[in-house]
């Protein structure tokens, strides 16, 4: 528990925390990547359906579930974080290592991946997003998307520094280039597609 929602709790209460929360969860969601992701990948996703794995959960990640199943797809989550459970998919979370999610979800085979928010915030160095990289690549089907979201402030570009070969293919999506950028964030979205041959 960071100091100000001790605080918060200790001269406010609970309620006071949990609005502090949302208004937290409401200001990130109304970011232009996190629009963006909302209004244009997401019903992309949901249109294409099938089994979608949702890698970092918060609350604020929490309403975009449904919509993608509400579409047709199935959708799956996880987090390093044992806590974040109460943010992911019941029935459908598993606790563990994105460097590992081969292991995690050896059982499973996904159409589609979403992982934004976590290369640059915990998984850091080039060598555990390689590993990160990888791992997701041997649960996506060949020809299944990836969206990759990461900050130009966090970590250095992953294609430039070849993180991404030879199991992906950047490729546009959801009427998006295959890279996005915003003026006002340092956010940045990359798109791509699982190659057939990758190992």
């Amino acid at each position: 528990m960071g100091a100000r929602t001790f605080l918060t709790r200790l001269f406010a209460g609970d309620a006071a925390v949990l609005a502090m929360k949302s208004r937290r969860a409401l200001k990130i969601r109304n970011l232009p990547d996190r629009k963006l992701l909302a209004e244009a990948y997401i019903p992309a996703f949901a249109v294409e359906g099938g089994k979608i794995l949702w890698v970092g959960c918060r609350a604020y990640t929490a309403d975009d579930y449904p919509v993608l199943e509400a579409g047709g797809g199935e959708v799956w989550t996880t987090d390093i974080d044992p806590g974040a459970a109460r943010w992911g998919v019941v029935g459908r979370h598993r606790t563990g290592d994105v460097c590992e999610a081969d292991v995690v979800f050896a059982d499973q085979m996904f159409e589609a991946i979403v992982c934004n928010g976590v290369l640059g915030f915990g998984v850091d160095a080039p060598e555990q997003q390689r590993r990160a990289l990888q791992a997701l690549s041997r649960i996506l089907k060949p020809g299944g998307r990836l969206l990759l979201g990461w900050n130009v402030d966090k970590i250095a570009d992953p294609i430039a520094a070849s993180l991404t070969e030879p199991w992906f293919s950047h490729q546009p999506f959801a009427g998006q280039p295959a890279r996005v950028t915003f003026a006002e964030t340092t956010h940045v979205y990359d798109t791509f597609v699982r190659r057939p041959s990758a190992s």
